[in-house]
């Protein structure tokens, strides 16, 4: 027996779903049926980069899929996404972040003025430097740069792994960072009577920088994309710059000390 439809001949929705990322991207997923003799008519409605129907704010990603029935009806799938902006990674949005390192390198310059004022003497290294960083996943418009993004307030640390002088006299010789700062906080002509100015610390000091984009991974969502960001330091070559002095407590040629 024969059936009259009376309903609508426009796209009747019977199906929505939708997913939250931590991203802020946000997905739905429809289906969609109409009168077999109406499909050709309202598949163009459905294409990529077309506003989901009764969902505007959300962009269709791909051609939805068509199923013609036996029963005069046909079904369309489509799905499409939406994106909270994000401008400001910092902010008190909640976005999730996650620590990794990564490896860098520079060039150290020490220059030591001996008390008998021979002149600066430099000593070169070449630093490796473990580093951290701060990855974070967000939406933003596509034709938004990540170049507009603040500075994450994260504090990255540094660490140097390994000191490796250049100098023609001791080419070759490797040093931690504690062996590097226990060389420079003693005299270069090996007088146990001389130290240095040198500050415990300095060297750590010496490679601080702000943060900087070190990674950007895009991926297209229609109106939105949802972008990979990572953050870490910069190592730029740096001085220290040192001088020796009497050790506290050498008078003429005795040394003396306070411990009982």
């Amino acid at each position: 027996m024969a059936h009259t439809y009376y309903g609508s001949d426009g796209l009747i929705l019977t199906s929505i779903s939708r997913q939250n990322f931590d991203s802020g991207l946000s997905r739905v997923d429809c289906i969609y049926k109409c009168r077999t003799t109406s499909a050709n008519d309202l598949e163009p409605t459905l294409k990529a980069g077309f506003r989901v129907p009764d969902r505007p704010e959300f962009i269709i990603r791909e051609n939805a899929t068509r199923k013609d029935e036996t029963d005069g009806f046909t079904t369309f799938t489509t799905f499409g996404f939406f994106g909270s902006l994000v401008t400001a990674p910092d902010a008190n949005n909640p976005i999730p972040s996650v620590l990794g390192a990564n490896i860098g390198s520079c060039k150290l310059t020490t220059k030591v003025l001996p008390s008998a004022a021979f002149g600066f003497v430099n000593i070169n290294y070449d630093l490796q430097i473990l580093g951290d960083t701060l990855t974070r996943k967000f939406t933003m418009r596509k034709t938004d740069s990540v170049t507009t993004l603040a500075l994450p307030k994260e504090t990255l640390s540094a660490t140097i792994l390994l000191a490796t002088a250049t100098n023609l006299s001791i080419q070759g010789t490797r040093y931690s960072e504690s062996e590097l700062e226990d060389k420079l906080s003693k005299s270069i002509s090996g007088n146990p009577f001389l130290v240095t100015t040198y500050k415990s610390g300095s060297l750590s000091q010496g490679l601080v920088s702000n943060p900087e984009i070190i990674s950007v991974n895009r991926s297209s969502f229609g109106e939105y994309d949802e972008v990979t960001v990572t953050w870490g330091l910069k190592y730029n070559d740096f001085t220290l710059t040192i001088r020796e002095e009497t050790a506290p407590g050498w008078v003429g040629e005795s040394f003396w000390s306070s411990a009982p």
